[in-house]
């Protein structure tokens, strides 16, 4: 009974001894396991992984905004736009031609030159370019002339005799015209002015009659039709204008349509804007006195 005793006694020193030698081995896992740091693993992965969906969701939204691949194309649609306008801009400098034409304009609006006697006008307004071309005005003495022969044709036409035109009373009639520019009346004064300067005409000595003291003169003592307008056209039609006019006027045809007055002068001046033109009739020669 000791003996087994003994015996048993040895088997548990045994299992004891092997269940410390098992403790000195099993004693490190504890340290090594990780069911703390699994658990603390855990604590710091999740914070990274559900922070970085939060923060990166936010981000994705904010930048979806200005993606540099839509700024880029924001980009290059302002350049085609501003190409447009530049364009558009192109387009009004070609409508502004007009005005910078030289139609004003530039601003003048019309180039002017003056080619063959002739005033021609380029007018730049677009579309399209069109040439006006106005014809210088004609001579006064030409169109006096053709004043004259209007007159001889009407007197023709009713049955009349022409009229003879006379020299020396034309320059009578050129002289009368300038009065009529500043003065458009049948004056007295201004016809006796006129004889005085060119000395045509009656002189009158007073001395002949026994008057002393009166001043002498000159005087065309003449019967005058005047005209003024601003007739256009060429000369052959101003004329026309000019002798059909009077012969419309019954109290001027009285006498420049008489077969009483057989001689005649026609004078003519331009000044610019208005023909004035002066017609004389006399049943004498005064070209002789």
């Amino acid at each position: 009974m000791n003996m087994k005793k003994i015996i048993l006694l040895l088997l548990c020193c045994g299992v004891l001894i092997g269940m410390v030698g098992c403790g000195g081995d099993t004693a490190p896992p504890p340290t090594e396991s990780p069911p703390i740091t699994v658990s603390e693993t855990i604590i710091t992965e999740t914070p990274t992984e559900t922070t970085p969906p939060v923060a990166a969701v936010e981000p994705t939204e904010k930048e979806k905004e200005p993606t540099p691949t839509e700024s880029k194309n924001q980009k290059t649609e302002p350049t085609t736009t501003v190409t447009e306008p530049t364009t558009v801009t192109e387009k009004p400098k070609e409508e502004s031609k007009p005005t910078v034409t030289t139609k004003p304009t530039e601003s003048s609006a019309a180039e002017t030159t003056t080619e063959n006697g002739c005033i021609t006008i380029v007018e730049t307004d677009d579309p399209p370019k069109e040439e006006i071309i106005i014809p210088p005005k004609p001579s006064a003495d030409l169109v006096a002339q053709k004043v004259a022969e209007y007159i001889n044709q009407f007197r023709t036409e009713q049955g009349d005799v022409t009229a003879t035109v006379i020299p020396g009373l034309t320059e009578y009639c050129k002289y009368r015209c300038t009065q009529l520019k500043t003065n458009f009346a049948h004056d007295t004064d201004d016809q006796r002015a006129a004889a005085e300067a060119l000395q045509y005409g009656e002189y009158v000595d007073w001395s002949l009659y026994g008057i002393e003291g009166e001043e002498n003169y000159y005087t065309a003592n003449v019967r005058e039709a005047i005209g003024k307008g601003n007739w256009g056209g060429t000369a052959d039609e101003i004329a026309y204008s000019i002798a059909n006019g009077f012969r419309n006027s019954k109290g001027h045809w009285s006498y420049v349509g008489s077969s009483k007055y057989t001689y005649m002068a026609v004078g003519v001046m331009y000044d610019g804007y208005y023909w004035y033109v002066c017609v004389c009739m006399d049943s004498e020669n005064t070209d002789l006195k």
